[in-house]
């Protein structure tokens, strides 16, 4: 860009600052605080509250897992047997923070806020709700009780604006992945339009699914059945052995077997997230996986051939339903597809033998193996909330010609760069 010109990223923001009104604060548009404390609020309904995650009472985190069981989403990655070992490991979670709804001693909401730093766009601090390592979050959407959740809602986005004005807090929330075809969001945006906070969504993206009530029984289509029957028979006849689905939940050696199958995959390569890449990955999930066996919520699948696991994968479940936490297979045995054989059999298992009414996959935006696995879908979000003053509020009003100008710039760039190369 020539010397002298302003970037248009920088005059969307000039024109964002004044779209705010003059002399007034958007930041308080509703609610009031009838009594504070240095990290509660009152909401006219209910009590709010600002906690670190690793200042957690015990009879607190009895509180929060019991909103856990009330839900009207689940969202396993905001319970405390993910949040709390998180804070514990990482320094990406040290300083993560709850914004806790509650009505006496009993929770009715549960937002994590899990880092705070500066974006390129919105060129403002941004309250995030999850942090790094990524592997360990893998869905963004709050906890509210089922019983209240347009209350709950509203009292988190209460609580979210006075935490900016008073607090110190960033004035926009961003949630990397949160459910956009469910009640919570619906919820929050109710709240939101009351309080005249201003929603962007960034993107939107279908994730593969199966639910009982859908396509659970039959999954597969029949070219994809008959492969994966044709790739079991060929294994088990080169081996000599019999290929079978063995439940290794309650075995001590599943943890370290998964952390070295992952390892020695493509997930332990460059750029891969194979949880024994990085030594605080590895001893968190040490740590994770005997907390989830003990809460009864945990399934480890393995694909045996013989007495060799050659493919492993992890479910927890929440609610009525099963996320597909992580999955590994060892690539001598590639050419047999031990994943899509891991899957098909687990399916059957796990509807003869658990309770739960869907799988949510967890995958990556665009997987193609996953979505081709999975039939159904759930649709998820990325978005972006202002709770501040005028200004964070503009600027997310601002956002969509932002980001498409942003988008343009880069498109100059890329099309100036071999011109200056020259």
């Amino acid at each position: 860009m020539p010397r002298g010109e302003s970037s248009p990223t920088l005059s969307v923001v000039v024109a964002a600052v004044r779209l705010s009104t003059p002399g007034r604060d958007m930041g308080w548009v509703g609610g009031y605080v009838i009594g504070r404390d240095p990290c509660g609020y009152h909401h006219a309904a209910m009590k709010t509250r600002l906690v670190r995650v690793q200042d957690i009472s015990k009879d607190d985190e009895d509180a929060w897992r019991h909103l856990s069981e009330r839900a009207l989403e689940p969202n396993p990655f905001a319970e405390p047997d993910f949040l709390v070992l998180s804070s514990r490991h990482f320094e990406g979670y040290a300083d993560a923070r709850l914004v806790i709804v509650q009505d006496g001693t009993e929770f009715k909401g549960i937002l994590p806020i899990s880092l705070m730093e500066r974006a390129r766009v919105p060129p403002r601090k941004v309250a995030h709700i999850r942090s790094r390592p990524l592997v360990v979050a893998c869905l963004d959407t709050p906890l509210v009780d089922r019983s209240s959740p347009d209350q709950a809602s509203d009292a988190i986005i209460d609580a979210l604006c006075r935490a900016a004005k008073s607090e110190g807090w960033p004035g926009i929330v961003m949630f990397d992945e949160i459910g956009a075809d469910g009640p919570v969001i619906d919820s929050l945006r109710r709240a939101c339009e009351e309080r005249r906070c201003p929603i962007f969504i960034k993107d939107s993206w279908e994730r593969a699914t199966v639910s009982r009530a859908g396509r659970w029984a039959n999954p597969f289509d029949r070219k994809r059945r008959r492969e994966i029957a044709r790739t079991q028979r060929l294994l088990a006849e080169e081996a000599g052995v019999e290929v079978t689905i063995v439940d290794r939940t309650s075995d001590p050696a599943a943890v370290e077997d998964f952390l070295e199958m992952e390892l020695s995959g493509w997930k332990g390569r460059e750029e891969g997230r194979a949880f024994a890449r990085n030594a605080d990955t590895a001893a968190w999930f040490r740590e994770w996986h005997p907390r989830w066996v003990a809460t009864g919520r945990l399934t480890v699948l393995s694909l045996n051939v013989g007495s060799i696991s050659i493919a492993m994968q992890y479910f927890v479940q929440a609610g009525e339903g099963l996320f597909w936490f992580r999955m590994a297979f060892d690539e001598a045995y590639a050419r047999f597809g031990p994943g899509a054989m891991l899957l098909s059999l687990a399916l059957n298992y796990l509807r003869d033998n658990t309770d739960a009414q869907w799988i949510d996959s967890l995958a990556d935006k665009g997987n193609a193996f996953v979505l081709g696995m999975l039939p159904e879908r759930r649709r998820l979000s990325a978005l972006l909330i202002g709770t501040g003053g005028g200004l964070d509020r503009a600027l997310v009003l601002a956002l969509p010609t932002m980001t498409k100008l942003v988008a343009a710039e880069k498109q100059v760039r890329a099309r100036l760069a071999p011109a200056h190369s020259r």
